[in-house]
């Protein structure tokens, strides 16, 4: 729910016309997201895997995944949702990071067909687009972003043959590259439950100097 709403801020800030769509929505605000995207066109859903199953968007014709899926079936699930009601073929398109490829092990007997990648002054445009809308961002968005990215990746250590060093060095890489000066701080009770107390890199509310804020950034 934190990345879905992290890139449906992202891409808003971008002036894309997005809509949000994951559980800490309540039943009343998906159902209003869910007929806007059916009924306008030109909308772009961000949607975590509340949409993977049982809801019906007649007439998408792509579906692109960002980062890794936990599965296989989980991949497959979210496909699904192309190509329904429309005489239209569906597509998929899966974004992984370079240290993601391993995932790629886990759906090796489906037609996956590689992409152009983008050259040096696309990547550039690009990066110039995405500083600009991330400063016009809510710094507690990033925030929640960095715990959800830090947590996910922690489930998947072994796949991705990280130690828990590795995997704060990469979230904090992945932060500064969108102009942090800094990784967030998080809650000493979080950083407990993912199993990463001591580790170097991490910025711990209330410990080395680090302050308590009054909101509890980087909640539990």
């Amino acid at each position: 729910a934190s990345v879905v709403q992290y890139y449906a801020e992202l891409f808003d800030k971008m002036k894309f016309p997005v809509v949000e769509m994951h559980s800490r929505k309540s039943q009343g605000q998906r159902n209003k997201m869910a007929e806007q995207f059916r009924n306008r066109r030109g909308l772009t859903m961000f949607t975590s895997d509340v949409s993977a199953r049982g809801m019906d968007y007649p007439g998408v014709t792509m579906v692109i995944q960002f980062n890794m899926p936990p599965d296989a079936a989980q991949y497959v699930h979210r496909l699904g949702r192309t190509a329904r009601g429309t005489e239209s073929e569906g597509k998929g398109v899966l974004l992984l990071a370079d240290f993601e490829r391993p995932f790629l092990k886990k759906v090796r007997d489906l037609p996956i067909q590689p992409m152009r990648l983008l050259n040096g002054q696309e990547v550039a445009d690009f990066e110039v687009t995405l500083l600009g809308a991330v400063r016009k961002m809510n710094r507690m968005t990033l925030t929640m972003a960095y715990q959800a990215w830090m947590g996910f990746y922690n489930s998947n250590l072994r796949l991705l043959g990280w130690s828990k060093e590795d995997l704060v060095a990469e979230a904090n890489d992945w932060f500064a590259s969108l102009g942090q000066d800094e990784p967030p701080a998080l809650l000493a009770k979080t950083v407990g439950k993912m199993g990463l107390k001591g580790v170097p890199g991490l910025r711990v509310e209330g410990k080395n100097g680090v302050p308590r804020r009054d909101n509890g950034g980087g909640g539990g």
